[in-house]
């Protein structure tokens, strides 16, 4: 691979600015890039024999099968005529007038951008019974010329008329707006004023088979014939002349001729392929089959303003950039192998390939000789990587160790193996990046002697890049970038690893201007900010020069002088001459729409601008184009769809599916690498569906006001119904609800008799416990006053046993007075026997004594109560309770009062 050194990186800036740059010149060395189509390419459409190229960049062909359009990549084939078309006219962009055999008209576009064709021939059988073939078709003034071998005709003010040819037309030419017609027999005649006059005859009476016309500022016509050479033809006299291109122009036979920019001429063999040269006749590029060509007859030649020179061939089509700055040197026709790096000293030019070092005189490089100037330097066999020119002496930098090349001769300085990269570091320094690491070589007298390798930088160095006195950087492939810090014996004592992954896009390439640290890939390009360390991106996309075949990572050319600087390519090299001009990168042709189309699963139609379709079309697709422009990138966005440009992409077709019916206006732009050309726009509509058109609109609102009306009409009638049912029904609801609320009150009356009745029967209840319970007492007191009563008089009547009588009287009362009141018990009792039922059916087991004690719990009464009542200490009904708790099943968190009063 080839590395390029800090003293280069200037020239590197004047090569990226030539990169807009448009050439002047036709560089000399190399072979332009040359473009072949097979046959098969663009359909069989048999040989071409005329090419011509409209404003909008389009190229028109005549061919064996009709009229060819091609727009740099798809052709299309017009043809309403049986015979082969012979030759054409442009009048515009849209209009085209050819000749064809037995026929000659005029094809306009349509407002599909197609071509319909109009005869304009006016006769349909053979003339004479030969078949008239036009093979010339020109504009002149306000006419349109056909030209056959037997007859002229000229078209105006839809007529014609025919002027027959003095023998028979051997070629006919128009230049500089000139008509020339060489007959057979007679001579070269122009045709003027609706007539043909002589200019010359033939000497000798003998056909000079002209081939092509040229006229010179001075009037001079040269005259260009198929095998006698090149004349001139001034004030009536017919000359030989004797340029460096006769030779080969006789031998080589010229069969078309074409000129270009006032400047140079182009010269189409049937032997030996193409020939360029200037007016002088020097030859400047020579094409032919051993260079890149499909074979060497070329029928027609025609030169497209953007710089390409067409060749319709024997068999196929080619053109050639040859206004491109860049040209090529390729390893089909010099087996040098794969060109690495190069460097020129004076008149010698030296290549690194994979193959070895080559050596070539760099003015035996220029492409009109045919001999291969390379030949391999004795001892160079092998990879050579790099070729580093330091004060007068050239480096080379070989996969067998370091040489210098001193009279084209290599000479060995060291032999590590790898030299991969060469550094000059100062006047006396040179740093190498080999396979594994650096090595630093001092300059002693006339010779470099190898110090020492560098230690910690390891790895495979294919660059190495000088920020300042004591910084360096360097490349490794698969590893990344690191920067370090070198001490005064060259150790490096601080360095920093960048990744390779942070920067976007392929193989990165680290160079040096006066801005800094460079990163550059093939997708952007970023600059080292020494504030932050870090690398800061600049430029998004970055514009390549379209270089073919292009070595991967070969972004920026080595440069050989001030002119030249050198590209790697596969299986080859490439030179690219500097222009010194700064321009625009411009556009030669407009933005184009090709093909604008609706479809559906079932069918296609075409659109044009401003189109209506229908809605069962509502899938459109285009395609566009800048006809024949190199790495052209577009841009679109379609209104009505979407408000948002889409990126820049080399994609030139695409597709909308499924629209809503409306209007839509598609926006195209293109961009040629700094250039941006202007908006092209396409309109069209998609009409809505029949269910959704306006007249269905209409019919919908006249429906649905009409069913609006009768389900009006109808929602009355069952409103008026409907009030009459809910008025029956709302009276029948007010009956039973009366009914019900009557019903109502004499169950609720009911349940408060019942309710009065029970309270009553529990009062009576009550009461008669009280009575029974006064009336016992009642009972036991007089009982107990009768018996007093009965004491006190037998003591009256026997007063000796008076104070017997008084004790038993005291006795008698003090019993009745310690007798125990059971009243409360009994009235508790009555009034609980329900509860009691209850609890002793859940509770068999409990006792008078405990059910008593659950009556007394339920009504709230609390301890000291109840021992007063049981004449007990407090202590011994919290006894009686717990034991309460264990016979009823209660665990310590249930409470005993809730729990006695759920019991009914």
């Amino acid at each position: 691979m080839g590395y390029y050194m800090f003293t280069r990186y200037f020239t590197y800036f004047l090569f990226l600015i030539s990169i807009f740059s448009e050439a002047q010149v036709i560089a000399e060395k190399g072979i332009p890039f040359i473009k072949n189509y097979l046959p098969e390419d663009y359909g069989n459409h048999g040989k071409i024999w005329e090419i011509k190229s409209a404003q909008n960049g389009l190229v028109y062909m005549a061919s064996e099968n009709g009229l060819l359009e091609f727009d740099g990549k798809k052709w299309n084939r017009f043809r309403d005529y049986k015979g082969y078309t012979r030759s054409l006219f442009l009048a515009n962009d849209s209009t085209i007038y050819t000749g064809a055999d037995m026929d000659f008209g005029i094809w306009r576009k349509n407002k599909f951008q197609k071509f319909d064709y109009q005869s304009l021939y006016p006769y349909n059988r053979k003339i004479g019974g030969v078949n008239e073939e036009f093979w010339g078709t020109y504009a002149y003034q306000n006419q349109i010329i056909f030209v056959s071998h037997q007859n002229l005709y000229q078209y105006s003010n839809k007529k014609i008329t025919k002027i027959p040819a003095p023998v028979r037309f051997f070629e006919s030419f128009q230049v500089k707006g000139r008509i020339f017609l060489a007959d057979e027999k007679k001579g070269l005649y122009e045709y003027v004023n609706n007539q043909l006059e002589l200019l010359f005859s033939y000497p000798n009476d003998k056909n000079l088979e002209i081939s092509g016309i040229y006229i010179e500022q001075n009037g001079t016509i040269i005259i260009v014939t198929r095998s006698s050479g090149i004349y001139t033809f001034q004030n009536g006299k017919l000359q030989t002349v004797t340029l460096e291109i006769s030779s080969e122009i006789i031998k080589n036979k010229v069969f078309s001729f074409t000129y270009f920019d006032e400047k140079y001429w182009a010269f189409g063999t049937i032997l030996n392929g193409l020939y360029i040269t200037d007016h002088q006749g020097k030859i400047i590029q020579h094409l032919n089959k051993n260079k890149g060509m499909p074979n060497n007859t070329i029928l027609s030649l025609h030169y497209q303003k953007n710089g390409k020179i067409w060749m319709g061939l024997d068999y196929g089509l080619s053109y050639s950039d040859i206004k491109n700055n860049v040209t090529y040197f390729y390893n089909t026709n010099i087996n040098f192998g794969t060109g690495y790096t190069a460097a020129l000293e004076g008149d010698s030019f030296y290549l690194g390939t994979n193959q070895g070092l080559y050596s070539a005189s760099w003015n035996a490089m220029d492409n009109s000789k045919d001999a291969n100037p390379f030949h391999i330097i004795n001892g160079a066999e092998g990879q050579v990587w790099t070729l580093e020119k330091i004060g007068n002496t050239i480096l080379c930098g070989h996969d067998s160790g370091l040489f210098e090349i001193e009279n084209g001769q290599l000479k060995k300085i060291y032999n590590e193996p790898g030299v991969m990269s060469i550094l000059s570091y100062s006047d006396d320094i040179i740093l190498t990046g080999n396979y594994n690491g650096i090595s630093i070589f001092k300059k002693e007298g006339n010779s470099w002697k190898f110090v020492k390798k560098m230690k910690v930088i390891l790895g495979a160095i294919n660059q190495i890049v000088k920020e300042n006195n004591r910084t360096l950087w360097v490349n490794i492939p698969n590893y990344g970038f690191i920067r370090f810090v070198m001490d005064a014996q060259f150790n490096p004592i601080s360095k920093t690893i960048i990744n390779p992954k942070i920067f976007k896009g392929y193989f990165p390439y680290l160079f040096k201007d006066h801005l800094g640290i460079h990163i550059l890939t093939n997708k952007s390009e970023y600059l080292y900010n020494n504030t932050t360390h870090q690398f800061d991106l600049i430029k998004k996309q970055v514009y390549l020069k379209n270089i073919n075949n292009r070595f991967t990572g070969f972004y920026i050319p080595i440069a050989l002088n001030s002119e030249y600087g050198f590209y790697s390519i596969h299986n080859g090299f490439a030179l690219e001459k500097t222009i010194k001009q700064k321009q625009n990168y411009p556009f030669y042709s407009e933005l184009l729409f090709r093909k604008s189309q609706a479809f559906n699963n079932q069918e296609t139609r075409d659109l044009f601008n401003g189109s209506e379709m229908p809605f069962r079309f509502n899938n459109v697709k285009f395609s566009f184009v800048h006809a024949h422009e190199a790495a052209v990138q577009y841009q679109y966005y379609l209104k009505g769809f979407s408000d948002n440009w889409s990126n820049f992409s080399e994609q030139n077709e695409i597709e909308f599916l499924g629209l809503r019916e409306g209007s839509y206006i598609l926006f195209v732009k293109a961009k040629k690498g700094e250039q941006i050309s202007s908006v092209k726009s396409f309109s069209f509509t998609i009409n809505a569906p029949w269910y959704r058109s306006y007249w269905s609109y209409l019919f919908y609102f006249l429906l649905f006001y009409a069913i609006y009306v009768i389900l009006k009409k109808i929602h009355y009638k069952r409103l008026s119904k409907q009030k009459k049912i809910f008025l029956e029904k709302e009276k029948k609801a007010l009956e039973e609800q009366a009914e019900k609320h009557r019903q109502e009150m004499l169950l609720e009356k009911q349940k408060q008799l019942e309710l009065e009745q029970n309270k009553l029967k529990e009062e009576i209840k009550n009461k008669t416990i009280e009575l029974a319970t006064k009336a016992k007492d009642d009972d036991d007191k007089n009982r107990i006053l009768q018996t007093i009563n009965e004491k006190i008089s037998e003591a009256e009547s026997n007063p000796n046993i008076l104070k017997l009588k008084l004790g038993e009287i005291r006795r008698m009362v003090q019993s009745y007075l310690e007798t125990e009141d059971h009243t409360f018990e009994i009235q508790m009792d009555e009034l609980h026997q329900e509860f009691f039922k209850a609890m002793k059916k859940r509770f068999p087991n409990l006792s008078i004594y405990d059910l008593r004690l659950c009556a007394y719990l339920k009504i709230g009464l609390n301890s000291k109560e109840m021992a007063d009542i049981f004449q007990v200490l407090p202590s011994s009904i919290n006894v009686s309770r717990s034991r309460l708790r264990k016979k009823l099943n209660l665990s310590p968190d249930e409470d005993l009062y809730e729990f006695l009063n759920s019991i009914e």
